[in-house]
């Protein structure tokens, strides 16, 4: 995958997901104001971290100066420890990752997870090829917290990012530009992690359409293309298949 930004709007880029879903490289975030840098999730690993500071220095931007998590699977927070900046996330989500910070992670224990939870093989391989090395590794704690929604402005730009939840991670939250008219939405509307997936779950459709509202024209998912306006609607009411 060419490590080039895609810009979708003023002030809005993002570093596209990696097209091969065996590598659970999701898209991330890149908001950009006269003196700051804010990403929406953090990257999968430190590796995937440093290959978006490159790209951030291609555009001359800012330094990061906040992360957002939308919410706490790992492969939207692994990355954080590159940036040394302080994270915002749902109250949820720091009290999940404060689970996942006190494991002692190791290629080992990675190993030994597989053996407990065969269920979860496939995303405990995707992460074991992302961090090649464990050893100064962490995972970064939200230092801003909150439980319904929080606005952010920096220099011209606002951002309101709002707990929506859903049924892939309770935790999840949106990050909205009405200036921009862009919506950031993680991994809200997908059906649950596949290995608690049923074969009946889908898409949340009723959640997509309380997303759109009229100051939205770009909707950018998780592990998706961006969305117009009028694709995410179409998808929303079921006209077109995920």
């Amino acid at each position: 995958m060419p490590d080039t930004l895609r810009q979708i709007a003023p002030n809005v880029w993002i570093y596209p997901r990696d097209e091969d879903p065996n590598r659970t490289q999701p898209n991330v975030g890149i908001i950009v104001t006269g003196q700051h840098t804010v990403l929406v999730d953090a990257g999968n690993c430190p590796r995937h971290a440093r290959r978006i500071m490159i790209a951030l220095d291609d555009i001359e931007a800012p330094a990061v100066s906040h992360v957002i998590y939308t919410h706490s699977h790992w492969d939207h927070v692994f990355g954080a420890m590159v940036f040394g900046a302080p994270v915002i996330a749902h109250e949820t989500c720091r009290r999940q990752l404060l689970e996942t910070a006190a494991k002692p992670w190791s290629h080992a224990y990675v190993q030994e997870e597989i053996l407990r939870f065969p269920q979860q093989e496939a995303s405990l391989r995707a992460m074991a090829r992302a961090v090649e090395d464990w050893r100064n590794f962490r995972v970064v704690l939200p230092e801003v917290v909150f439980s319904k929604q929080i606005r952010l402005y920096l220099d011209d730009v606002l951002l309101e990012i709002e707990h929506v939840g859903g049924e892939h991670a309770p935790d999840s939250v949106i990050v909205r530009l009405p200036k921009q008219r862009v919506l950031f939405t993680g991994d809200c509307f997908y059906p649950p992690p596949s290995y608690l997936r049923k074969p009946d779950d889908h898409f949340d459709f009723g959640m997509m359409q309380t997303l759109l509202r009229d100051d939205i024209d770009w909707v950018i998912d998780g592990h998706g293309d961006p969305y117009d306006r009028a694709t995410f609607s179409a998808l929303a009411q079921g006209k077109l298949n995920p």
